[in-house]
């Protein structure tokens, strides 16, 4: 028999879940409910999609392929473009599966290319984090996807050292990997604080990326996140981020708590989900 703590559990995660579609659709949000079984054409698979497929549970039946659903932007994307959707904003609530977990997780998208539009659902979300489950944000990092793709190559961003080196800040592995005089290895010698100063001096190319890091930051600082700073190295948490990337931690939490980004469906569009 269920115990009565389990049920109030339960009981707790569908009024939280309902919460949250309530309150956005209340700021004008669009609702969307997809099954977690998604059907793919091996002849019509994106890119993203096939970046994503590794930590999918697939199978294949009648010459089609379906997996679980392991991500909810990449199925909105896809939805969007199948039926012609024509939603500006969309709230979604649902499970996501992974080779060794489920997870529940919420989520806002906006497709838009007006950035003020995109940085007020970061901040409806910040603000629903905040104020509704009265959770504490710590800390934000901020990163921006094309910095990498300017200081590496295609190969040398696909190689699996070279990315764990980078998320390790490991240099001395790096020298080895990519020569003493490769340019992430002079960025990686500044402390982080000075890294986005080096870069506008020295990689004017990037200056326009970091200008709109620091526009991202300015507008965490003003809802008030404890801490928030921008990472010239961070690797993205998903393939299809195509330009900022963001991570909010709550007080003592390794993981974040919620993250996002900006990318392409198939114009600009940004989204960021909360995972409880």
């Amino acid at each position: 028999m269920h115990s009565t703590s389990l049920n109030k559990s339960i009981l707790h995660q569908k009024r939280q879940e309902l919460d949250f579609l309530h309150h956005f659709y209340g700021l004008g949000y669009d609702l969307i409910d997809l099954s977690a079984i998604e059907q793919f054409d091996w002849t019509k698979l994106s890119e993203d999609d096939l970046g994503l497929m590794n930590e999918r549970h697939k199978w294949q039946h009648e010459g089609s392929l379906f997996a679980l659903r392991s991500d909810w932007t990449n199925a909105i994307v896809r939805y969007r473009q199948k039926y012609q959707l024509d939603s500006e904003k969309i709230a979604y609530s649902g499970p996501v599966y992974t080779l060794t977990n489920e997870k529940h997780q919420y989520g806002l998208e906006t497709f838009t290319n007006d950035i003020s539009k995109q940085t007020a659902v970061m901040k409806q979300m910040v603000d629903y984090i905040k104020n509704k489950l009265n959770i504490s944000l710590s800390v934000a990092v901020i990163s921006h996807n094309t910095l990498l793709k300017n200081l590496l190559s295609k190969e040398e961003l696909a190689d699996e050292l070279t990315c764990k080196f980078i998320k390790e800040r490991n240099r001395d592995a790096l020298k080895v990997q990519l020569g003493s005089e490769h340019p992430i290895l002079e960025l990686m010698s500044h402390p982080a604080a000075e890294q986005a100063s080096y870069v506008k001096e020295h990689m004017p190319h990037l200056k326009r990326h970091i200008e709109e890091m620091n526009l991202w930051e300015s507008v965490l600082i003003e809802a008030n996140v404890s801490y928030v700073y921008g990472d010239m190295l961070a690797l993205p948490s998903q393939t299809y981020y195509k330009g900022i990337s963001i991570q909010l931690y709550s007080e003592d939490k390794v993981e974040p708590i919620a993250s996002g980004g900006q990318y392409s469906s198939p114009t600009n569009a940004f989204g960021i989900g909360l995972n409880i």
